[in-house]
Order: C-alpha cells, then structure tokens, then sequence
C-alpha cells in the first residue's frame, strides 16, 4: 500500500508541475479576505458558509446557479426524470478531468454519495437530500457500502431512483470528489490533497492565517486566466478596509458596519458591487432551555416588539429590508403577499404580562456570531427595556458558535442562512423541519413537517410554491416559532485592476473566468 501511494502521489506531481507549466504568463493570485478560519476543507463534511465560498471553486455538482440565481448545467449535461416520478436519470459531461488527474464519471457521483451516507464520515448537508434514494438507510446502518437506488448505466450516465418523489434532486448543491482515493490516501485526504473538478485545486490551510488555491490548468472549462486565490483570515473589519485599501486584497465582502461606511465614501463608487443576499436572518427560541419561550404569546411578544423598518434604516443604512416570513425575495416561492408583522410594543408588554412575567421575565442570554455584535446589541438592548429582562450578551467566533448551534446549546440566538440552490425549500426544510440536522431551536409541529414532505414530492412548482406559503404562514404566524429580522444588501469592494468577480444572491460566482489587469 506504501508504495501505491507514493507513485500515485508521485503522478500527482508530475501533473500538477505540468499545470502551473501551461498557465497564462504574467498571472498572479486573488487576495479575498475571509473573517473566519473555514469550519472544514473537505467535501463530505462540508456544512458551512465560509467553507462553502471557498470550496465552490474547488468542487462542482449537477447544476450551478448564474448571476441572476437562475439554475444552469454543470457536471451534468441533461437529465430526465422517471415517468413514476421516483427517478432521475442524469447524463454527465464528458472530458471532466478531476485534479488527480482521473477522469470524472458516472461511478464518482455512486462513490460520492456513498461516501457522503457512511456512518463515521460525518456526511454534512448534502447528506440530508440522500435520504430518500432507495438503500440509503442501509448505508447510514452500516449493513452495506453499495447503494443500491444508485445505478451506473454506462461511464457517463447515471440512474437515482428514490423511495418517495425528491423533485428538486437535480439542483441540490453537490460536490463529487474523486472517491476512490479516500480509501487510497487515508480519510484524512481533503485536508491534504485536492479531489475536486472545479477551476482552481485545493493547496493548503495556514489556521489563522490564510486557504491556498491553485489554478487547474485541466479544468474542462478553460485554463483560469490568474494563478490562484488565497483566501486571508483576517477577523477584524477595520484591518479588511485597511488591507484593501493598501492593495492587499482584492476583494472584500462588506459587514453591515464596513458597509455603512462605504457607502457614505464616494471614494468607492466605481468598486462597489451589491445583490440581495438570497439569505434570512431570523431570531431563534430554544422552549428546551429557556421555559417562557414554551408559551405563544412571549414568542409572539418578541416578534412585534421588533420594528424592523427602523432596524433595517439605523444599522444598514437602507441596505436591507425586513423580513416577516422566513424565505427571501428571489428565491423560488417567496411570497410577496406575506403580510407585514405590525411594530407594537404596548401589545408585546401586554402579551408578556398575560403569560404571567408581569414582573418580568427570567434572565436570558442571546448567542450571536462576533462579527454581528451590533445587531445582536441592539436586540439585547430591546428586549432588556421593553420586558424588564437582564439580557446577556454572549458573542463568539464562528465556529465555536456553530458547534453550539448544532448541539442546541444557545436558548436564544440570533442567526442567517443562506440558501445553497433558488428555492424556498431550502429554507423551510432546513431550519424548520423537524428532522433537520440544522433545526438548531427544535421546533417541531406535525403538520408542518406534513406540508414540507409534501413540497418535497409536489412536481408542479406552483402547487409546490402553495404549500410553502401555508407552511411559511404556520411557522410565522400561527406557532410564532421564529421571528424574522431583514435581508441583507450584499455589499462587496473589488479593485478596479480586477475583471470577472460576480456577487449574486448566492454570494461570489467561483472566480474561474477572473483576470487582473
């Protein structure tokens, strides 16, 4: 096995000189700013934003969205659906190489799905759209490593056929990797190597200090036009803007805070980008760990002490708008007609009394990501005055929150999600639905775990899109289970000298087609 590797490892050399040999002269890297370490490098565990933004130029699915968040063709040419309506059958691109140097096919995307069910791989969300393929529950038990809903038709084309309908299958944000050298390079291989087919391979991860991507020469959309990305970890907004500003990076995704300043500076004009973030940010209430949140009405106290136009106006400067529901504009079944969450703070004191905290309620701590200190102070700040409740203020770095957040450890946080395909599913099923892994406060009601599973076989989308717009409605307004706070502007600064970068509602488009002056 030793010396399996080392030839292999040896060939991966020789391709990889090869690559930087044959890129365009005079190239250098694109320096973006990040303001956290990524939570993971690799594609079976990957669960997270800044993960997300780095890997999508690393790995690659069926299907990408393009800069109007419309779906496109990716690893995947065509495909049809099965007449039943429990199948698809995908047809592949042909000459995909991936950055090992093997060639992409039908047997990766049965490997990466396997791979992704294993118990002990920590599947991260893609896992969760495997679920419904016929033998997935057999891999997840550990009985067998073949899935069986998963057939290889020929080297280009393969079948999924499902349990129950899974109409959005084709635009779930996979990422095949070359599986094959999991078991070859040993598990830790992602975090060392590079298994993608995306435009630029994975290099290294400096914690603390910066992700190194390289220029694919091979990707089978065109040799990118600069050497690489570096993505610099530099937490601290005021040191972004100043690093930017020096010329050490090239581009820079705005804070809300950074944002309000930039946008007063007209300086900037002729390097700003926007784009509605296709993103909610929400309030969340965990009734497991702190017992008033069980009653309705101090939920629903919550929701209209919040006035969110004057939020949206004081902290972003504009750029926002306020969220009542829980999908945002853009996306695939929003609803325009969902009503506004009328501002009343004598109605909110009136709600609290009723459940009997007239006297106010019992301390709560409110957990938020550091880089959203200012939001999360003027919520605190709120709710301290309005309830008579001490509110503490718990911030913390991303990933230490994260993981508390997945263990539904915070009683009370305020958070965003970002949707990783055009539809309002995302959303609903991920932080609302019952079984979710990121259902990161526990609600849970029957009926409406009933109307997403129905979403999720409903073909047509306008009955689909109903369904949403009842269950949105039951969650928002009836259960009072979660209480939305705005949508994001995206702001992002890019330096004149560079060409190619694209911010769409679902963040940056991989930087493959970007070249510097």
């Amino acid at each position: 096995m030793k010396t399996h590797i080392k030839r292999w490892q040896l060939a991966l050399a020789a391709i990889l000189l090869t690559s930087v040999a044959i890129l365009p002269a005079g190239a250098r890297d694109l320096n973006v700013a990040i303001n956290a370490d990524p939570s993971q490098v690799d594609p079976i565990t990957l669960s997270e934003l800044i993960s997300g933004d780095i890997l999508k130029n690393v790995y690659q699915g069926f299907t990408d969205t393009d800069a109007e968040g419309n779906v496109v063709p990716l690893l995947a040419t065509s495909w049809e659906a099965h007449e039943d309506g429990l199948g698809f059958t995908f047809r592949l691109r042909e000459g995909v190489k991936f950055h090992t140097g093997n060639v992409f096919g039908a047997r990766d995307v049965k490997a990466t799905f396997e791979q992704l069910l294993i118990p002990g791989n920590k599947g991260g969300g893609a896992s969760q759209y495997l679920n419904r393929i016929v033998g997935a529950e057999a891999v997840k038990a550990g009985t067998t490593t073949d899935l069986e809903g998963v057939k290889v038709v020929d080297d280009l084309t393969v079948e999924v056929r499902f349990t129950e309908p899974e109409v959005l299958f084709p635009i779930y944000p996979f990422n095949f990797f070359d599986a094959s050298l999991v078991g070859e390079a040993g598990s830790n291989f992602f975090a060392e190597n590079s298994g993608g087919t995306g435009p630029f391979r994975f290099v290294e991860w400096k914690r603390g200090e910066q992700v190194e991507l390289d220029a694919f020469a091979d990707y089978w959309g065109g040799a990118p036009a600069i050497d690489g990305v570096t993505f610099k970890i530099v937490p601290e907004e005021t040191t972004q803007l100043a690093l930017y500003e020096t010329g050490e990076l090239d581009v820079l995704y705005l804070s809300a805070a950074t944002g309000r300043r930039v946008l007063r500076d007209p300086q900037y004009a002729d390097q700003l980008q926007s784009a509605t973030a296709a993103q909610i940010n929400y309030l969340g209430f965990n009734a497991a760990l702190y017992e008033p949140f069980r009653d309705k009405r101090v939920r629903e106290a919550f929701s209209i002490a919040l006035d969110r136009e004057a939020l949206v106006n004081g902290l972003f400067g504009g750029a926002a708008q306020p969220l009542y529901g829980q999908i945002s504009p853009g996306v695939g079944g929003y609803d325009p007609e969902f009503p506004a969450i009328p501002h009343d703070p004598e109605r909110a004191k009136q709600l609290i009394a009723e459940a009997g905290y007239a006297d106010g309620l019992p301390p709560l701590t409110l957990g938020s990501l550091e880089s959203s200190r200012t939001e999360a102070t003027y919520f605190a700040d709120l709710y301290s005055q309005l309830f008579n409740v001490e509110v503490t203020l718990q911030t913390q770095e991303r990933a230490t929150f994260i993981r508390a957040l997945n263990a539904k450890e915070v009683p009370f946080f305020h958070f965003g999600w970002t949707a990783g395909y055009p539809d309002a599913l995302y959303f609903l099923s991920q932080v609302w639905y019952s079984k979710s892994p990121y259902n990161r406060t526990g609600y849970s009601n029957p009926d409406f775990d009933a109307l997403i599973e129905k979403a999720t076989a409903t073909t047509d989308p306008q009955e689909r899109y109903a369904l949403y717009h009842e269950a949105e409605r039951l969650l928002v307004l009836e259960d009072w289970g979660t209480s939305g706070t705005y949508v994001r502007t995206q702001l992002a600064l890019v330096k004149p000298s560079v060409k190619g970068v694209t911010l769409t509602p679902f963040r940056f488009q991989p930087y493959a087609d970007v070249t510097i002056d």
